[in-house]
């Protein structure tokens, strides 16, 4: 039987993490602006506040995003981040997770005065993606969109200066971080504020009844921070931004 944090009302009540003194595992993985070794991403930051409103010692492994799943599957882990739905293989029903902590956008990036402005201007033209990245099923499967995958962001963005590709759909902060590396930044036009797809970025918890423990305190926790101002997010427009002095 299947247990999901969101539709399981009778499972709810269990509002907090098990009272087990040890550090409660999660996994993550090496992602440009968000998740790094020296615990300075954004992600490293956004854990530490959540497990610090749950009042819980967390212990944050990173690793591949496979062995991550694979950590939930064996029980070596108690939770994994972020995920996204793009990536998993199964029915939602079928994974306990958390409620977003962080919304990711899927942004156009064009010439500056291109005329491309949006996805549906793209149909005879070719746009440069990255191998692996998550650009939400939509974009995926829509047989109009011409995609060029490449290896990284950086030759993305030099495949566009050079007009090898008329676009190129990224986020932030990898995707961002590239084009302020290049000289030739004042020649792409990008806005963050208009986002082409937001995808939901989430923890994964075990699936069993301590999993959903964790996820649900995971989320008090969320809410917490949402009330303080300390985390902001919008489902909307993707607008997701951590506040902390």
């Amino acid at each position: 039987m299947f247990l999901n944090c969101f539709l399981s009302p009778s499972l709810s009540a269990l509002a907090s993490v098990s009272d087990n003194i040890e550090p409660v595992k999660i996994g993550s993985y090496l992602t440009p602006g968000l998740i790094k070794t020296d615990g300075t991403g954004i992600f490293n930051k956004l854990n530490k506040a959540i497990f610090e409103e749950m009042s819980k010692e967390s212990e944050l492994t990173i690793t591949s995003l496979n062995r991550a799943r694979i950590g939930i599957k064996k029980g070596t882990l108690d939770g994994y981040f972020p995920e996204l739905w793009e990536n998993l293989p199964e029915e939602k029903e079928h994974y306990v997770v958390s409620n977003p902590i962080f919304y990711k956008r899927v942004i156009l990036f064009t010439l500056k005065d291109s005329g491309l402005v949006k996805l549906s201007d793209f149909n005879n033209e070719l746009i440069g993606v990255v191998r692996g990245f998550s650009y939400g099923n939509k974009i995926k499967s829509n047989p109009l969109l011409n995609l060029s995958f490449q290896e990284n962001d950086s030759i993305n963005i030099r495949l566009l200066l050079n007009k090898r590709v008329s676009g190129v759909l990224g986020g932030f902060p990898g995707t961002v971080l590239a084009i302020k590396k290049n000289k030739y930044t004042d020649k792409i036009h990008y806005d963050l504020n208009e986002p082409v797809a937001v995808l939901e970025s989430f923890y994964v918890c075990k699936n069993d009844s301590e999993g959903v423990k964790l996820c649900n305190s995971i989320n008090k926790a969320i809410r917490s921070l949402l009330k303080k101002g300390v985390l902001e997010l919008n489902k909307t427009t993707g607008f997701s931004q951590l506040n902390l002095n």
